[in-house]
């Protein structure tokens, strides 16, 4: 187990002067990098408040830029951007923010950026409209003043104000404080009005931010989500480091912005254009060989791990590893229904091989996991002792004997324990309304004899869907219940998943990558309602609420919170966890710098890369001299 932990914890981190060699050693052959993800675009080039694709927000990751904030995975904490904001302080009462932000930040149209742009993006994101058009938006809580707006009880928020062009403050509300990532509050980029709202501006006349003119969920529904021309699926007015000349549904493609000034350490990428170009899982590994891709991202299943080593092990290919900051699972639909039993939950949890599925799926890169997180979060090295030197500085009578996930609630393939479960559940009868002693079971639901028949969504493409057939559905069968299996393309399962369309299923087989900043309390309605999974446990929603409240800089109480919240979800079981694994990224070896695991995602570490034949290590090693340069210009084969 415990190489096996190291296998799937290593961390692989590259150095070096990347930006000199790019300079002395570019080639015209090497401008495009063709990056194959596996997860099927929804369209969503917006915000996470129109719902999280994981292949949506790598490429959200390279169109928009400046938050006024950036994370720091090395200390797991935010910290400003220091290329956007040139001064920021806190009041007396340590609740606001006070900004100036740099005045020569532009998007890649050439328009001027200012304080409005940051406000206008909060308050479109948040915005009731919004949610009447897609059925979904940010929660704005954490600004002072943004419920009473959005309620109409106040006519501008309060918490955030505007002063001249480039200088504003945020103050935070009474309800987030205190907020461990409080500095999360302030992680807005900023989005041109001028294209998504024309005839709207920004306001504050003394008493906080509001929008003027005609912004109402119509104007969405035009500007932002019509598939041939929105700004959700076509943003051409962007921050970041590339903008999209061109999406088809299946591909990007992105080109450098000319105007961007750089990240909070002042650098632009090297690569001049990067498409991105959805691939089946099945087909990943050919692409890279017959050259269709230069950078297969996010591998996990054992053929695409064998063939991609197997890859690498010559010269023409090369291989990454970093962990996954979440998992794979089960998420029940549990606001009706058969599921909205914490019994049936635990029966079908009892029902399924979990060892089984990892094993064949996702081999040794893969652990099996009984609760709701991932392997590459930055709090579950302390659950295995690893706990940083400053905090045992800090506490050196401290033990950490706590720092464990022992006290979750573990559900053991046991077709006999489910079928008791089954039974205290009122699923007790056959078919003619008789005591159950085989076969399909049923149940008295308001006079109507009811089969325990379920309907489970996967997405169209992932290989690990079918494989139910084989680990979970035959022991279903022997404890009565009945599955059938559909295939969703990915678009249309994450509506179903965060409840945008009325669910016809009981379940949903789905992966979910976590935040930086993991805060379930925002999923959670005023009466502890999921909205996710459907479920209504007000101690669970404390629970996160808790955890959201530690104080900043406390992370070990955070961790502790974070350990008690998962140990009480196990128990209520809003999901079956299925397994947790390390990531391969496959790719040519003239991509050099690459170093995804000292990253937050591909998107995020190719712009600190640059494609080169040359190898900066052989010159090192005195394997490439003068005369192998040339008179000053490199020459590649």
């Amino acid at each position: 187990m415990r190489k096996l932990m190291a296998i799937i914890l290593t961390i692989i981190f590259l150095a070096g002067c990347f930006t000199a060699v790019a300079e002395v050693y570019s080639d015209d052959r090497y401008e495009t990098l063709t990056v194959g993800v596996t997860t099927a675009f929804s369209g969503n080039f917006l915000s996470d408040a129109l719902g999280s694709n994981i292949s949506d927000q790598d490429v959200r990751k390279l169109i928009h830029a400046y938050s006024l904030v950036r994370w720091d995975s090395e200390i797991g904490a935010f910290r400003m951007n220091k290329n956007v904001v040139n001064g920021g302080l806190m009041s007396a009462d340590q609740g606001t923010y006070h900004f100036a932000i740099a005045d020569n930040l532009t998007y890649n149209d050439g328009t001027p950026i200012t304080v409005r742009d940051y406000a206008f993006s909060f308050l479109l994101l948040t915005s009731r409209a919004l949610k009447e058009a897609s059925g979904l938006r940010e929660d704005g809580s954490r600004i002072m003043g943004w419920s009473a707006y959005d309620e109409g009880q106040a006519a501008a928020i309060s918490g955030f104000r505007l002063v001249g062009d480039y200088q504003m403050s945020i103050t935070i509300s009474q309800e987030y404080t205190p907020f461990f990532y409080e500095m999360k509050v302030l992680d807005i980029y900023p989005l041109p009005i001028h294209v998504i709202a024309p005839g709207c501006e920004v306001r504050d006349d003394g008493n906080g931010i509001y929008l003027s003119g005609t912004f109402d969920a119509d104007t969405v529904r035009k500007t932002i989500l019509d598939p041939d021309t929105g700004y959700a699926a076509h943003p051409s007015v962007t921050s970041g480091p590339y903008m999209m000349s061109n999406y088809d549904g299946k591909t990007v493609w992105l080109t450098k912005n000319p105007e961007y000034i750089g990240d909070a350490e002042g650098l632009s990428p090297i690569i001049r254009d990067v498409v991105v170009r959805y691939i089946p899982s099945r087909d990943l590994l050919s692409a890279l060989i017959a050259g269709d891709v230069d950078l297969t991202t996010r591998s996990i299943r054992t053929d695409q791990i064998a063939t991609g080593m197997a890859l690498s092990s010559g010269d023409e290919y090369s291989m990454k590893s970093y962990s996954r900051n979440g998992l794979a699972f089960i998420s029940f639909c549990a606001e009706k229904g058969a599921t909205s039993d914490p019994n049936v939950r635990k029966a079908l949890a009892m029902c399924i091989d979990k060892t089984g599925l990892n094993a064949e799926y996702s081999g040794n890169m893969g652990i099996v996991v009984d609760g709701y997180y991932g392997i590459g979060q930055w709090m579950f090295p302390m659950t295995r002792g690893q706990i940083p030197e400053a905090w045992q500085e800090e506490n050196p009578d401290e033990t950490w004997e706590d720092f464990n996930l022992d006290g979750l609630t573990v559900y053991p393939l046991d077709v006999d324990a489910a079928k008791q479960l089954l039974d205290a559940a009122g699923w007790n009868l056959n078919a003619d309304a008789g005591p159950y002693t085989e076969g399909l079971r049923y149940k008295n639901v308001d006079g109507i004899l009811t089969p325990l028949t379920l309907r489970l969504a996967y997405p169209t493409e992932n290989l690990a869907g079918p494989m139910l057939s084989t680990y979970f559905v035959p022991y279903l069968e022997e404890a009565g219940i009945g599955l059938e299996l559909y295939a969703v393309n990915m678009p249309d399962l994450l509506t179903i998943y965060y409840g945008q369309v009325d669910r016809n299923y009981d379940m949903i087989m789905i992966g979910s990558n976590f935040q930086d900043v993991f805060d379930p309390s925002i999923y959670y309605d005023e009466n502890g309602k999921d909205r996710l999974n459907g479920i209504t446990d007000p101690q669970l929603a404390e629970l996160a609420k808790e955890l959201r409240r530690t104080e900043p800089g406390n992370g070990a109480e955070y961790v502790r919170r974070w350990i008690k919240y998962l140990e009480y979800r196990s128990e209520v079981l809003p999901e079956i966890p299925l397994y947790s694994n390390a990531y391969m990224d496959f790719h040519i070896t003239a991509l050099q710098d690459y170093a995804p695991a000292a990253a937050s995602s591909w998107a995020e570490a190719i712009q600190k890369a640059y494609l080169s034949d040359f190898d900066p290590a052989l010159e090192e090693a005195g394997e490439v001299g003068s005369e192998w340069l040339g008179e000053g210009e490199a020459e590649f084969d």
